[in-house]
């Protein structure tokens, strides 16, 4: 069993360790020790706050900036990537991460409209799409001119705030189908100065519809415009379970499209593909079996990017 298998059977959702913060005042929690046991996890201890906000005018107070502690040990002890890992799997996560950064913040015209929003998905469930997404989220933290927000976008089945340990009400949901909430009253910061964290939000039946509404569109070209100085990373469901990523698919400018080594069929590739309809998708094979990691493959695999005539290449 690899790395990514043992990770993805024995990772439970972490205690979530939220602290409120206002501009005026910091909080911070006594460190709790994580376990790989979600229930033996103890409660965090007290923490004694001093709201200076209350004591201004309501006209002038602003809203509660989140942040949450990412316990870094228990996601390395996981297989992810975490500051400073020299791990095989940390090092072909570099390799993935260049040239998406590269396309990224290229110089116009070689820049892609909305370049800097990237969307992992995969053709089914179980493929180690968001794995592979807090992994790229993580490395490119670690960049010293680069800020990353990391999107939760599987609203029916979301998993970035139970790998993270964080919870939160409101999210990219709520922030699309209401105007009255800005982006920055619901997004999450953390220990890791670089990334920011959005939920995917409540759930909502009509959740495709909305994803599909101008309102979508004007959400994310509203994030590329005002965060031009990062990436915006999106957790998709996969393409042949849920109707979403395709619709998110016309507003992102960069794709990577997780397969599982020996698992997913050319068929629900192909179909996933031609879903997708975008040029610029890249292809990450996970889970790669021992032959492939001896011959450099790596944990990862090899990946290449998607011709603009659908053909398969290098």
């Amino acid at each position: 069993m690899n790395i990514i298998e043992r990770a993805g059977r024995r990772l439970g959702p972490a205690k979530p360790q939220i602290e409120e913060r206002t501009p005026d005042t910091v909080a911070r929690s006594a460190p709790v020790e994580a376990s790989e046991t979600p229930a033996s996890v103890p409660e965090p201890a007290p923490v004694r706050e001093v709201d200076e906000a209350a004591r201004k005018p309501a006209s002038r107070r602003r809203q509660t900036q989140r942040y949450v502690e990412i316990d870094l040990e228990r996601l390395s002890r996981f297989g992810f990537t975490t500051p400073g890992d020299q791990s095989t799997v940390a090092e072909e996560i570099r390799l993935i991460k260049r040239p998406v950064l590269d396309a990224a913040f290229a110089r116009p015209p070689a820049r892609v409209r909305n370049a800097n929003m990237i969307m992992v998905t995969s053709a089914g469930p179980g493929e180690g799409k968001t794995f592979s997404t807090i992994n790229l989220a993580l490395s490119m933290a670690t960049e010293h001119d680069v800020r990353v927000l990391l999107i939760d976008a599987d609203v029916i089945n979301p998993s970035v705030p139970a790998v993270l340990g964080f919870d939160a009400e409101r999210g990219m949901v709520d922030v699309v189908g209401d105007p009255s909430i800005d982006l920055a009253d619901v997004m999450v910061r953390t220990n890791i100065d670089n990334l920011t964290l959005l939920s995917a939000g409540r759930f909502t039946p009509m959740s495709n519809e909305l994803m599909a509404s101008a309102r979508m569109a004007r959400f994310v070209d509203d994030i590329a415009k005002r965060y031009n100085d990062r990436v915006i990373i999106f957790d998709s469901p996969p393409v042949l379970a849920r109707s979403e990523p395709t619709v998110l698919a016309r507003h992102v400018g960069q794709i990577l499209f997780v397969v599982e080594a020996e698992r997913t069929s050319r068929t629900s590739i192909s179909d996933a593909l031609q879903l997708l309809d975008k040029s610029l998708v890249r292809i990450i094979l996970n889970k790669a079996p021992a032959l492939l990691m001896r011959e450099g493959f790596g944990q990862y695999g090899y990946y290449y990017n998607r011709p603009r005539s659908g053909s398969e290449g290098k």
